[in-house]
């Protein structure tokens, strides 16, 4: 198949909040790690793949190093993004999603806090045992504002 033929009408742009479809849900379940995008000072894009949970959604991801630069630029502005992919080399398994939403911390002692904890340590067996999540550190509510998505369409 021609590259036109592959991209043509296949990128999906969907103005919504919080209404992944079956499908987009189960292609995040897959995922390991999220590209996690903030704004420097100097309006650069600052992108780390990170660790996440999801769950009605929201991204959550475990604040770790809160003195990290990803932390500290969301002192200076909310807006973020997540990009999750999936590549293969002849491109006919290519799909993924770019999120674009808002951040928030979500503080120790809150109940929305301790369930992401909670989804983090059963997605990732490491967070049980080698590295012990730390439960008073904050975690990060990412809340979808618009997504795109290419070849998860319904």
């Amino acid at each position: 198949m021609a590259l036109t033929g592959l991209l043509t009408g296949r990128l999906n742009v969907m103005n919504m909040v919080n209404e992944f479809s079956e499908r987009q849900k189960a292609f995040i379940a897959s995922q390991g790690v999220l590209r996690f995008n903030s704004l420097t000072p100097d309006l650069r894009i600052h992108c780390v793949p990170l660790c996440f949970a999801f769950e009605d959604g929201n991204f959550y991801v475990h604040c770790g190093n809160t003195g990290a630069k990803r932390w500290r630029n969301l002192k200076r502005s909310d807006v973020v993004s997540v990009e999750l992919d999936a590549y293969t080399d002849d491109w006919s398994g290519n799909k993924g999603l770019l999120v674009y939403g808002k951040a928030t911390f979500l503080q120790p002692g809150q109940d929305e806090q301790r369930n992401a904890i909670s989804l983090l340590k059963e997605k990732y067996v490491q967070y049980r045992e080698r590295f012990k999540l730390n439960e008073s550190i904050p975690v990060l509510k990412v809340e979808p504002s618009k997504i795109m998505n290419w070849f998860l369409s319904d």
